[in-house]
């Protein structure tokens, strides 16, 4: 027997919208959803779309930590009397001029340099788990949901 589970706030109700609490209106209510289309279906999720959540909730949190790195460097070279002249930070210019960075003190170069490991190595995540989620996206059961996504302009 086919299930569907009615988001309610989704349920188009008789004009003035009066919400008594009656089960025989409610039963009505629901049988002219189901039989008008009135409603939208909640979706139930699947284990695989539960893994997909967490598994974007990860990318998400590493891409925080890659915001945070960044901010460090910036602090970091700005109390150090180090000051980007160019426009826009973490261009290829941006980052060039980090790698081109020297620092008398031996220690202060090393801090630098653990840095932008970090930084280099998180970018390097964020790419990687960016190409999973798009092969995900792939995935049958996804695609028709990202087409339409797609669809919306952001911007």
């Amino acid at each position: 027997m086919e299930c569907v589970i009615l988001a309610p706030t989704t349920m188009k109700t008789e004009k003035g919208g009066r919400k008594l609490k009656n089960d025989y209106r409610d039963a009505k209510m629901i049988a002219e959803c189901l039989a008008y289309g009135g409603y939208s279906a909640v979706h139930v999720p699947t284990e695989l779309d539960n893994s997909v959540k967490e598994f974007i909730r990860m990318r998400d949190d590493i891409k925080e930590n890659l915001k945070s790195i960044k901010q460090q460097i910036i602090a970091f070279l700005t109390r150090n009397g180090k000051q980007f002249e160019g426009k826009s930070y973490w261009t290829r210019k941006h980052i060039d001029w980090i790698n081109t960075v020297s620092f008398s003190e031996p220690l202060l170069q090393d801090t630098l340099k653990e840095y932008m490991i970090e930084y280099n190595h998180l970018c390097d995540r964020v790419e990687t788990l960016d190409r999973q989620i798009e092969e995900i996206s792939l995935k049958e059961e996804y695609v028709e949901k990202v087409q339409q996504f797609a669809m919306f302009d952001w911007h």
